[in-house]
């Protein structure tokens, strides 16, 4: 579909659902959501030539922002000012109120967007998907950035060729007994992303490997439940969302909660998520061992094996598990599977 064909189509999809969101759009018109942006090139549209590595550097000097970072099923926001970008050329680590990992070698493609009073800075995959935004505030530092948009921007010559979306390849643990004896050996949760490609496994097919004692499947109502009982029972939860080129993470007690047909929200200040429960195929309880005793975390899995979110409690490296949350997943387990 050429970009003016695009573009009205585009225009009418929107004059008939005006709530629909670009991603949705996308889908619906069977291209990517980068190449529905590209039909507003120069109108509200400004193309930067800057790599991840650069834009990330940049990100502190913008004051309070917000940050989204979602995938299929789960949107996850957060508002706040970037500390000291940490890492190197290919991988970027933020802590505090901005709190990611960053893997630039999947940022391939940045625009700047201007839609009505929404400002932004998008990030997009090879394959036009995108992997994180950040949105200006009124109390963004507005002259850093135009700053950077007014350095960074270029003149596209050519529509990009984009890649087709990755899909993800399920593959099974070849030697279980290898595994579960080098998964018992981890002194660090950040060692299971090396055991996953040690084995050459996807996570889900991981879970599946692992036993009981290591992974156990619950009841696909069970994010929605961790979430409740944290905000009853003021237990402070670390929430991760990813996608391909992007990990974003927030840590506090959920305040406000509200379902609204499919997506249940925690809707707090500084913080939103997301989260389509009706996608979730399957709920995970994850133990892992670590020099600071066993970590546990609730993961959620779409049917493709896609995951959707991360749960984790509260924790500092050198410090032992909140026995209040290990106990909150512990009934979880103890509660039979209806999914």
């Amino acid at each position: 579909m050429i970009h003016a064909e695009l573009a009205q189509a585009w225009a009418k999809l929107r004059a008939d659902n005006p709530k629909l969101r670009i991603r949705n759009a996308a889908e619906l018109l069977g291209v990517s959501e980068l190449d529905l942006l590209l039909t507003r090139l120069g109108d509200g549209v400004t193309w930067l030539e800057v790599s991840g590595h650069q834009l990330a550097s940049n990100l502190p000097k913008l004051g309070t922002v917000m940050a989204l970072v979602r995938n299929d099923n789960a949107v996850h926001e957060t508002t706040g000012a970037f500390g000291e970008l940490k890492g190197g050329e290919q991988t970027g680590l933020f802590l505090g109120a901005q709190d990611q990992r960053l893997f630039f070698s999947k940022w391939a493609f940045v625009v700047a967007v201007e839609e009505d009073e929404r400002h932004s800075l998008q990030v997009f995959d090879a394959s036009g998907t995108a992997v994180i935004k950040i949105y200006r505030k009124d109390t963004s530092n507005l002259d850093a950035w135009n700053a950077l948009i007014a350095e960074y921007s270029a003149q596209l010559s050519d529509v990009p060729a984009l890649e087709p979306a990755a899909s993800l390849e399920r593959r099974a643990v070849k030697d279980v007994a290898k595994f579960r004896t080098e998964w018992l050996a981890i002194t660090d949760v950040h060692q299971f992303h090396g055991l996953l490609k040690r084995h050459e496994t996807d996570r889900l097919s991981a879970l599946e490997a692992a036993g009981t004692e290591l992974a156990e499947r619950v009841d696909v109502s069970a994010c929605e439940t961790v979430i409740s009982a944290c905000r009853d029972r003021a237990i402070p939860l670390m929430t991760f969302v990813s996608n391909a080129g992007a990990v974003q993470i927030h840590t506090a007690v959920p305040q406000k909660l509200l379902r609204t047909g499919p997506w249940f929200n925690i809707l707090d200040p500084g913080f939103n998520l997301h989260l389509g429960t009706e996608a979730i195929d399957s709920a995970w309880v994850i133990r892992r061992p670590t020099s600071d005793g066993q970590v546990t975390s609730l993961e959620a899995f779409d049917a493709q094996g896609n995951s959707i979110v991360q749960f984790f409690g509260e924790r500092h490296e050198g410090n032992a598990e909140r026995a209040d949350w290990r106990a909150l997943l512990d009934e979880l387990t103890a509660t039979e599977v209806t999914a």
